[in-house]
């Protein structure tokens, strides 16, 4: 695996925290795919732009990621994390990335609590 697909892969993943952490919607949909879909723990299957409008309208909070793994398959590459919400443990996750037409970008996230 070339050491520069992992380091693009982990920007992605760390611009991804900082638009979250900012509320940015807009910086948010520069990362995730048009097909972007997500799983929460609730059972809900959230599309790209019902959470760029979430971000919209969730309260701010000292948020702060954990890593624990990042791993790049060729054209897919998946990272595993914590989110602490002030101090405290939110959830965690899985978030998958595919190289299309030589950019990553986020396609898919598993969410448990």
């Amino acid at each position: 695996m070339p050491a520069d697909d992992l380091d693009a892969v982990l920007a992605l993943d760390d611009a991804w925290n900082a638009a979250y952490h900012h509320r940015d919607p807009g910086r948010m949909a520069m990362i995730l795919a048009d097909d972007w879909m997500a799983f929460f723990p609730d059972g809900r299957v959230v599309f790209k732009p019902d959470l760029l409008e979430g971000m919209r309208h969730n309260p701010p909070a000292a948020l702060m990621y954990e890593r624990h793994a990042a791993r790049v398959f060729g054209d897919t590459a998946i990272t595993r994390g914590t989110l602490y919400a002030d101090g405290r443990r939110v959830q965690s996750f899985l978030r998958v990335y595919a190289r299309r037409a030589g950019e990553w970008r986020a396609v898919s996230a598993q969410v448990v609590p």
